[in-house]
């Protein structure tokens, strides 16, 4: 791999562990605190005109159409800023995750989930992760397999949609191409999803929040990225760098802020 593939520390991360209810945050390290009910995730960039954004349940019983019409709401929101294709990324019946993407506007997208028949949409969750992603193309045409979320393999194992652009993505392609691993797509984001395959083969315990962030050391450029994965169920891990990222928390009763435990990383709140 290039040498340019430096180190990084002092990102900006959160990580929802859903099952424990538990919120990490990195201003500009790492913090935590706790949530319930519902959580949403969005990203906006004026350079690159892309939206992402996920929904997340937990111990708040929705069916599956009630998360997608939520995801498809909040990309039509987000579609000002990006419309050549879109998608969205769901847990499917037997516990892996389904794919949906398509060429287009958002209302492509809409009756593409709404046409299928091979799913119940009635099925209940009480605990769920839902991605989502706008995108107007910088790497690659508008296409099904340059569209977002992007994967690491046919499988689905890890998700991610991405706000950004992505400076090395050619020395991570070339070094995982050396390793064995194809592509499907011309996008950048697709050496992320590879990329944190790549890694959790060889770290098959790490943990979803330091997988992430071994990732993330080896990237260059802008983002907003928000990961899924069939390996960790019940989590979504979001982090940034230079992108904007806005966090919201539904509940059902009041968050008073000072009520919410910050634990800051031994890197400290300045770095």
């Amino acid at each position: 791999m290039s040498s340019k593939l430096v180190e990084r520390i002092s990102e900006q991360i959160v990580t929802t562990n859903i099952r424990d209810k538990s919120l990490w945050a990195a201003i500009p390290a790492s913090n935590s605190m706790v949530i319930n009910d519902r959580l949403t995730v969005s990203a906006t960039q004026m350079v690159r005109s892309v939206r992402i954004f996920a929904y997340l349940n937990y111990c708040e019983p929705k069916t599956r159409r009630e998360i997608l019409e939520f995801l498809i709401k909040g990309l039509q929101r987000l579609e000002y800023r990006g419309y050549d294709s879109a998608g969205v990324a769901f847990d499917f019946d037997d516990g892996a995750i389904e794919i949906i993407r398509k060429p287009g506007k958002v209302k492509v997208l809409e009756e593409a989930i709404w046409n299928r028949q091979d799913f119940n949409l009635d099925h209940q969750h009480d605990v769920h992760i839902g991605i989502a992603h706008t995108r107007w193309a910088t790497h690659g045409a508008p296409s099904e397999f340059n569209s977002h979320p992007q994967r690491s393999s046919d499988n689905n194992e890890f998700v991610v949609v991405h706000n950004g652009i992505l400076t090395n993505y050619k020395d991570i392609k070339q070094f995982l191409i050396k390793k064995g691993y194809s592509f499907e797509s011309d996008t950048d984001t697709e050496v992320i999803a590879k990329f944190m395959n790549h890694v959790y083969n060889k770290q098959p315990n790490i943990k979803f929040r330091e997988l992430v962030e071994q990732v993330i050391q080896q990237l260059e450029g802008a983002f907003a990225l928000a990961f899924k994965s069939k390996h960790y169920p019940g989590q979504c891990v979001v982090t940034r760098r230079g992108s904007p990222l806005l966090v919201g928390i539904k509940t059902k009763t009041n968050l008073i802020s000072d009520h919410i435990p910050i634990i800051y990383s031994s890197k400290g709140r300045d770095e």
